[in-house]
């Protein structure tokens, strides 16, 4: 079977001929891959550098759908989201055509799925519900700002925080991020500025997925008493606040913490239906497993919008 295996910690991984997984071990099942996500987290266990730190040589891949061929009488043939488990952090992960995952790591996906946005949607869509019904509390009537709003997480966070009765403001860095932001934002913003977000109003909840001196730069639009939701960092991971202007402005700094934060089966069920039918909408790549070393680049240079995927 073909596998992506990675040999030298910091480089991209080489595709391979490789032996199948041995017959599942007890709480064990072979998963037969269709589509795997390509993810940050992927990028980050593969530095070397993270907590998870598996042994070389290693698959990569943190999350996949497939079916069910060996194991559990229970589960052969049902179509399942692979994540979690250990899967792609401290074992062989998704990037391959077949992979032995624990049975806690599996979710019923329905048929109808898209493989390739079942791949790749748990992490996305679950962020963004926990950022907007969790941990942000968004309420109808409230404003709310919304960072990297073209992105995977930010765009779900658009639509769900206007689900919720929110006026969404949709803040990007270029024009050509503005036009893939859907029309459930009220407004689009280019690069703005505190003063352009505040002139229709003061913020009473933002969303930011961008992170480093995003959350300081727009304090100064914010009502006081408003939250500040922190999700992201990929524009940096400092956060650099002058404490009297926070205390004065009386924002709430609520980090997102998606490992210890359980997220309901139905919440993800409803979610993905809504999906599937096309309630909720997000960008996903696809490319062919045999360009995986392209997907890799493409996710290391943050090319893309939404999420990346690679069809078996």
């Amino acid at each position: 079977m073909l596998a992506a295996r990675l040999h030298t910690w910091n480089t991209t991984p080489d595709l391979e001929e490789t032996a199948p997984p041995g017959p599942p071990r007890e709480g064990e099942v072979t998963v037969e891959v269709e589509a795997a996500a390509v993810t940050h987290l992927d990028l980050t266990v593969m530095t070397g550098t993270f907590t998870h730190r598996p042994a070389l040589p290693f698959t990569p891949g943190t999350a996949g759908v497939g079916t069910v061929v060996e194991g559990d009488a229970a589960l052969l043939g049902r179509r399942v989201l692979v994540r979690g488990g250990g899967v792609g952090l401290e074992r062989d992960g998704t990037w391959s055509e077949r992979v032995a995952v624990p049975v806690g790591a599996t979710r019923a996906v329905p048929q109808e799925a898209d493989a390739a946005l079942a791949a790749t949607c748990y992490s996305p869509m679950t962020t963004a519900w926990a950022a907007v019904k969790a941990v942000g509390r968004i309420a109808k009537g409230e404003r709310v700002l919304v960072t990297g709003a073209a992105g995977a997480v930010g765009s779900l966070c658009v639509q769900l925080a206007a689900r919720a009765g929110a006026y969404v403001v949709a803040a990007v860095r270029d024009e050509g991020a503005a036009g893939a932001v859907l029309d459930t934002a009220h407004e689009v913003l280019v690069r703005p500025a505190a003063e352009d977000i505040a002139i229709d109003g003061e913020v009473d909840v933002l969303l930011d997925t961008v992170g480093g001196d995003t959350v300081p730069g727009f304090l100064s639009a914010m009502r006081p008493g408003g939250r500040a939701v922190l999700i992201g960092y990929v524009a940096g991971t400092t956060l650099r606040v002058d404490l009297p202007t926070l205390m004065s402005r009386d924002v709430a700094l609520l980090p997102m913490n998606m490992v210890r934060r359980a997220v309901p089966a139905e919440v993800f069920d409803r979610l993905l239906r809504d999906l599937t039918e096309g309630r909720l909408t997000l960008r996903t790549t696809v490319l062919p497993f045999a360009r995986i070393a392209e997907a890799v680049e493409t996710r290391r240079k943050g090319g893309g919008r939404g999420t990346l995927a690679v069809l078996m």
